[in-house]
């Protein structure tokens, strides 16, 4: 397995991220090395580009609905060491948070899903680290999604270094339940809330149905036999 994100030349690896006013010094830090995720993730974005445009041309239809990404601020990082109750040094940050660069990926269709998965697969200057398959195995609220992390070489002055990127890919359906799931639990004084959790919990094996039915449409107007390029 390749060796994580080394961020030597920017601060020693046990040195702690300091608390307030220090903490002013840490984020400067962490922005210096925020580059190398930014690269990784345009990597990611311009394969997936490149991926979706080459099967739509082979099959007939766009394998990708519309993707979405974003870099963790420094603060954001600070934050989560601290929900997860881990040390807050530079050390942890490169070892334990997995999803500092994220991509989220749209597909139409169910089985576009682990398409997508295996084209990737196949990427010889893009690693599959690990998965997480939230498809067939639903968190108990009823999330469903495919996450997997992705280990891209970033060529540094430092030399080579494998920087993950996480890669979240759902179904239309599941993000549109995912996105109001998010917002029941952010959004302050709904009345009943408990209740609508619960509901959303039983709504989202209706999501799956629809998938599979979707799905069932999809092979019956694509029968994809590629195209000679």
């Amino acid at each position: 397995m390749s060796e994580a994100v080394n961020p030597k030349n920017i601060a020693d690896d046990d040195q702690l991220l300091p608390g307030p006013p220090e903490l002013l010094q840490a984020v400067d830090q962490l922005k210096a090395y925020s580059l190398r995720y930014e690269v990784a993730m345009k990597l990611v974005l311009d394969k997936l580009d490149y991926i979706s445009r080459e099967y739509e041309l082979r099959y007939g239809y766009a394998l990708i609905d519309s993707k979405q990404s974003r870099i963790k601020s420094p603060e954001s990082i600070v934050g989560k060491l601290k929900r997860k109750h881990l040390p807050l040094t530079f050390n942890a940050v490169f070892d334990k948070l997995h999803d500092i660069a994220g991509v989220r990926l749209i597909v139409r269709f169910l089985s576009d899903v682990k398409t997508v998965e295996d084209l990737l697969a196949t990427q010889a200057d893009i690693q599959v680290l690990r998965v997480k398959d939230y498809i067939h195995h639903p968190k108990p609220n009823g999330y469903q999604s495919l996450h997997l992390i992705l280990g891209v070489p970033v060529y540094t002055v430092d030399g080579p270094s494998i920087v993950e990127v996480e890669l979240q890919i759902r179904t239309i359906a599941m993000n549109f339940w995912a996105s109001l799931e998010h917002e029941l639990n952010y959004k302050k004084n709904v009345p009943h809330q408990e209740a609508l959790r619960e509901s959303l919990t039983k709504k989202a094996q209706l999501i799956t149905q629809l998938d599979r039915e979707m799905d069932d449409i999809k092979r019956r107007m694509y029968q994809p036999e590629p195209k000679q390029l």
